[in-house]
């Protein structure tokens, strides 16, 4: 039986970036997959040349972010309303809140998030890293947040798995990159995404804004061979005794 996954995410682009073999995969298989972005990226670049101007950015963005989501696809795509780059800023509590009433609206068996690090180290993703957290604790008490209730459409709702997506230590250090990515051994989970790459890289000029981002991430050094596995580390889990290594998000979690 299908079910659902919901991907929080910082920016548009986060998507393709980064879980995007993982999103195809889910979906091809006939999951619903939702996608969670807390900001319209209003703070990126304007494309080279320009595509639109600062005042719209935004507004472009999220449809590039559409554009994407369809090629890899993604059921939905969900927006907080918070301010590119201001997340780590932002009051978390409002964060959270906008994630757990996310979360009770979709309904998902798993959610993916960032890591501590968000990869990148942008402030953003570490934000979003801790949100996604506090979320799923939060989400099936009803004590958090009773007026999600009032109109009788909300209810409490416990997502099964809580996955961070992570790069691996080795290669980024392979590509000389200076970030600290996870180590092998700490992975979790293996994703085989190789019969979904093609639709990956499909998505990447969707982001025409980020063509720099898109046009340094895919001349890397077997770029195309990394993004045949896509690896996590599981977080939380109300499952008992899960087995690692793991090569399915969806492993244990029982039916609605």
């Amino acid at each position: 039986m299908a079910k659902r996954i919901l991907f929080l995410l910082a920016h548009p682009d986060d998507e393709t970036f980064g879980p995007g073999g993982t999103i195809a995969k889910y979906a091809r298989e006939g999951h619903e997959v939702h996608l969670l972005a807390a900001t319209r990226g209003e703070a990126g670049m304007l494309g080279d040349p320009p595509v639109t101007d600062r005042e719209h950015l935004g507004e472009v963005r999220s449809a590039e972010l559409e554009a994407a989501a369809a090629v890899l696809g993604a059921a939905k795509v969900h927006y907080m309303g918070f301010i590119d780059g201001k997340l780590a800023e932002t009051p978390r509590e409002l964060l959270v809140e906008c994630a757990v009433e996310a979360i009770r609206r979709v309904r998902p068996h798993v959610i993916v998030g960032f890591g501590p690090d968000g990869v990148s180290r942008h402030p953003d993703h570490r934000a979003m890293c801790e949100v996604a957290l506090s979320a799923f604790d939060r989400a099936g008490d009803p004590g958090w947040y009773p007026g999600h209730f009032r109109d009788g459409v909300l209810r409490p709702w416990v997502p099964w798995k809580l996955y961070q997506f992570e790069v691996p230590r080795e290669v980024l250090d392979t590509w000389g990159i200076p970030l600290s990515g996870v180590p092998l051994a700490r992975l979790t989970t293996f994703v085989d995404t190789s019969a979904d790459a093609e639709t990956k890289l499909r998505a990447f000029p969707c982001h025409r804004t980020q063509k720099k981002d898109v046009e340094r991430i895919l001349s890397r050094p077997g770029f195309r061979d990394f993004i045949r596995q896509e690896t996590y580390v599981l977080a939380r889990t109300w499952l008992p005794g899960p087995a690692f290594p793991e090569t399915d998000l969806l492993a244990g979690v029982p039916e609605d």
